[in-house]
């Protein structure tokens, strides 16, 4: 509430909160050795347990989808079972599908920030200098201090360090700027700590939003309005908080879920409630298409570029995740625009 109370404020002229993201924490780290002769999780024989979001020297990146790697990782599984979904799962999976399919449960899915269209339309405006936005931001000392620091993050950085507001807010743009204040509206809500399955995923969610909207951005560099593909990327997963938030109250069992079928259900599942809480939330159409798109399945290919462009950027950030620091020879599958947004990704956060 005080993160919202001071946006609102500084859409008065007055305060505003940092951006400054959640710790790093629970993420598979360093560098990636690849071993061509180990066999990969969808290589596994059925009834043995397959490596879904352990050790780096056995991950595969590229070369088969990261879904139930993730989901394994966020779940602190290290090794799915090649079974079906028990009771207690397909319970937890009925229940998120129900949220997908009617009217969203305030308990269990975040509710959009109501600033934050306000917000966007603030720095977006073009009628408004960049005089006169350091004048607006100038009122919070904390988001002078994250607008510097980002100005000279790698993702913006010039030939020169960036000293003051003003030159900083020239150096993001607008662009820049609406990213910058709606990371710091679209945070709190991943850093939750209703359960033992939230408080330790919401961390490492908030990481992979991080790199699927930036990668959105990156690989629709050409879009007329790549701050919808970034906003796409924002939202892509924002159904894990809702699952997350189930599995607290609906999951009795002490260890947690392994089982392949639920890992695949659930990325499903997460996919659609996805897609449902986008248009709740009223974002632009062509972002709550894309987003929808997740969810379907089978081998027609999409027809429009966001659409396309997110689901690259949902793969290549969620590799980016479980194995950040790939070079060389691991990055081969990829085609030269995803190459480069994974390199983009390892620059702005490896």
């Amino acid at each position: 509430m005080a993160l919202l109370a001071t946006l609102r404020r500084l859409l008065a002229g007055s305060r505003t909160p940092s951006a400054e993201g959640p710790d790093r924490a629970g993420v598979v780290s360093g560098s990636a050795e690849l071993r061509p002769g180990e066999p990969s999780a969808s290589e596994a024989k059925p009834g043995t347990r397959t490596n879904a979001g352990g050790g780096a020297g056995r991950l595969h990146p590229f070369e088969e989808d990261p879904d139930q790697r993730f989901t394994a990782l966020i779940l602190g599984v290290g090794e799915l079972r090649r079974v079906e979904a028990g009771t207690s799962e397909r319970r937890v999976i009925d229940r998120i599908g129900e949220l997908a399919q009617g009217s969203l449960d305030p308990t269990l899915v975040p509710r959009l920030p109501v600033v934050l269209p306000r917000l966007i339309g603030l720095v977006r405006r073009d009628d408004v200098s960049p005089r006169e936005l350091a004048e607006k931001l100038s009122h919070d000392p904390a988001l002078v201090g994250d607008v510097v620091r980002l100005a000279n993050s790698p993702r913006y950085r010039t030939t020169r360090d960036v000293a003051s507001l003003q030159e900083a807010v020239i150096a993001l743009g607008q662009r820049g700027l609406a990213q910058l204040v709606t990371n710091a509206v679209m945070r709190p809500i991943f850093d939750t700590r209703h359960g033992r399955f939230s408080r330790g995923a919401g961390t490492t969610l908030w990481e992979l939003t991080e790199r699927c909207s930036l990668a959105c951005d990156v690989l629709c560099a050409d879009h007329p309005d790549r701050f919808h593909a970034y906003l796409a990327g924002m939202v892509a997963n924002i159904g894990f908080i809702a699952a997350l938030r189930v599995l607290d109250s609906e999951y009795p069992d002490a260890q947690p879920p392994d089982s392949e079928g639920f890992h695949v259900a659930l990325s499903e599942a997460v996919a659609k409630l996805s897609g449902h809480i986008a248009r709740q939330w009223e974002f632009h159409p062509d972002v709550c298409r894309a987003v929808a798109a997740r969810a379907l399945r089978g081998d027609e290919p999409a027809r429009d570029d966001l659409t396309r462009t997110l689901h690259a950027a949902d793969r290549i950030s969620k590799w980016h995740v479980l194995a950040p620091g790939l070079t060389g020879a691991a990055l081969a599958a990829l085609d030269g625009s995803e190459r480069r947004c994974y390199l983009e990704l390892e620059r702005a956060f490896g």
